[in-house]
């Protein structure tokens, strides 16, 4: 053992020709993925292995003046840096030489390596730098399509980041493209691969040289600046990026055309770890996405926390439906004849409380059930319920009908003709005492599914309401399109006509419309005896409002409209 810790290997390797040395090299080769290289720094030699020289341009397996040679091979903007790490090791004043940085490959493209290597020093001084090259594509580490590290690497720096300097960091901006998996589908592979390429090189040509940019999965860069040294005015960044891109687009005249979003953090570094970050940008994002795409939105703790709310509540409403629909509660709110002011029917809406947060608007849980989906199950739910309470009025008023709110999910992703039939014959009541209503807003754009859906309806003698007319854009032909026989008017659009005489000659003029196309108005949103007054000059049909009666459960509301016989 002792002759083998004094053997000189620096020395044997001396005394070995070239060939042997680049034979032991290749023989190395075999047992490990990674490249293997012998640099003679006192000779300024390579030795690479036939396996490196497949890969990359070097000229041959021994490179003399290797220095130089290394030039054609590293990115140019790494090259200083690795030729003074090599120097250092030449002069003594370091051992190892440990790096991150990018080769350019035969067909001419970006790979990001991990070269490593040690320095042995012989008796007489002589120093090999004995080592191996690693592609960081193959481990996920950097990306070969934009010559960016990827997002492995990015975690990595990221925990070194917050860890030793979390106060240094000025920004972190994540960028996607808004249109990327249309274009792979359109376009082809191909096509998003050279859109990713275009997008990395707008991304380097803005961004200060010190600042470090990673590929994240499918369509996403993010930059991290803790390097620049100047307050960056992160809304300018993305601006310049996104027009260097449109410029991009536009010369090519808008073959493939896409636009990038952006989420960014710029402060609250401290106490996060790497996925944190993560999640926290990729939110950013997302909220840029659905504001309309094509802009850059700051990450905002309140936003984030009422974000993670939202997806608490969603949990909880998951969990109740599950419980046989536990919390949730079908409210009723009259609807009363504006002739005699007689209850001739109700709008069913839905409410639900929980331990936790108690009663829950549903301007807050509505949106919720329809962004998961859980809006059909439950919408469901409140047809039965409001169709066995309606069954039951009936007996007392014979004319009684239930209006249902519909939502745009449930006639689009469930089978909703089968849900109502299925629902009307086993409750057991005449198909017109239900009133599905219709947002105006929602159902403008109707396809000719919708409209099909519609007529099969109105052939089975099932009402349809158009809700909160007003509110969208209030075109008559709708109407037609729908089959409404009946207009309700929203609240905001009644508030107006109460305030200018021009909009109440404007309401005026469309419930002379709808009668003349033989539907009925129902007026939403009274609330005051001053507003029944005037608003009753317009002779709409049907009100409903706080002032007849606000949404009960169905015992209150029994008690106090079911017996209703005189005016109020």
């Amino acid at each position: 053992m002792e002759r083998v810790k004094d053997m000189d290997y620096t020395q044997i390797l001396q005394n070995m020709s070239l060939e042997q040395i680049v034979a032991v090299i290749e023989v190395l080769q075999k047992s490990c993925d990674a490249y293997i290289y012998i640099m003679d720094l006192d000779t300024d030699t390579y030795m690479v292995t036939s396996k490196m020289l497949a890969r990359f341009p070097f000229s041959d397996v021994v490179i003399e003046n290797a220095t130089a040679a290394l030039e054609e091979i590293i990115y140019p903007s790494d090259y200083a840096k690795v030729k003074a790490d090599i120097g250092r090791c030449a002069a003594g004043e370091q051992t190892v030489h440990k790096m991150e940085y990018r080769w350019i490959d035969k067909e001419k493209r970006i790979v990001w390596i991990d070269c490593r290597g040690t320095v042995i020093t012989g008796a007489g001084g002589h120093k090999l730098l004995i080592g191996r090259v690693m592609e960081l594509g193959k481990e996920a580490k950097a990306d070969n399509v934009t010559g960016l590290r990827r997002e492995v690497r990015l975690r990595l720096d990221i925990e070194e980041l917050l860890r030793d300097r979390p106060q240094e960091i000025r920004y972190m901006m994540r960028i996607g493209i808004d249109n990327f998996k249309e274009i792979n589908q359109k376009e082809g592979i191909g096509a998003g691969d050279t859109v990713l390429k275009e997008l990395a090189a707008c991304i380097m040509q803005t961004i200060d040289k010190n600042v470090d940019v990673y590929r994240l999965m499918a369509d996403e860069f993010m930059i991290v600046d803790a390097y620049s040294g100047t307050e960056q005015d992160t809304l300018a960044i993305y601006k310049d990026i996104r027009n260097r891109v449109a410029q991009t687009v536009r010369e090519k005249e808008y073959s493939c055309f896409y636009t990038i979003s952006a989420g960014v953090m710029q402060d609250g570094f401290e106490d996060r770890n790497a996925q944190d970050i993560l999640r926290l940008t990729e939110f950013a994002l997302n909220e840029a996405k659905r504001a309309g795409r094509n802009q850059m939105m700051l990450f905002d703790d309140e936003e984030y926390e009422g974000y993670l709310r939202r997806l608490d509540i969603r949990k909880l409403m998951r969990r109740d439906i599950n419980d046989r629909f536990r919390g949730f509660q079908v409210f009723f709110q009259p609807i009363v004849s504006a002739s005699d002011y007689e209850v001739v029917g109700a709008e069913a809406l839905l409410r639900w409380n929980c331990e936790k947060y108690g009663s829950v608007s549903p301007a807050v849980f509505i949106p919720i059930l329809e962004e998961s989906g859980l809006i059909i199950p439950v919408g469901r739910y409140v047809l039965w319920e409001a169709a066995k309470t309606c069954k039951k009025w009936r007996q007392i008023l014979p004319e009684f009908h239930v209006n249902i709110n519909l939502s745009y999910v449930q006639m689009n992703k469930s089978d909703l003709l089968h849900d109502v039939e299925n629902c009307i014959n086993e409750v057991g009541i005449p198909p017109r005492s239900l009133v599905l209503e219709l947002t105006e807003s929602g159902y403008i754009e109707t396809d000719n599914r919708m409209k099909e859906l519609f007529r099969k309806l109105k052939a089975r003698n099932i009402d349809l309401a158009l809700d909160d007319f007003g509110t969208g854009y209030s075109n008559m032909r709708y109407l037609k399109e729908i089959e409404a026989s009946t207009v309700k008017l929203d609240r905001s659009f009644v508030v107006q006509a109460l305030e200018n005489e021009h909009d109440y000659n404007i309401i005026s003029h469309i419930i002379d419309m709808v009668h003349g196309l033989g539907f009925s108005v129902c007026m939403e949103g009274i609330e005051e005896k001053d507003e029944l007054n005037k608003m009753l000059k317009t002779k709409p049909d049907m009100i409903q409002g706080y002032y007849f009666g606000k949404p009960s459960a169905a015992e209150q509301f029994e008690r106090q409209f079911l017996n209703l016989t005189g005016s109020l």
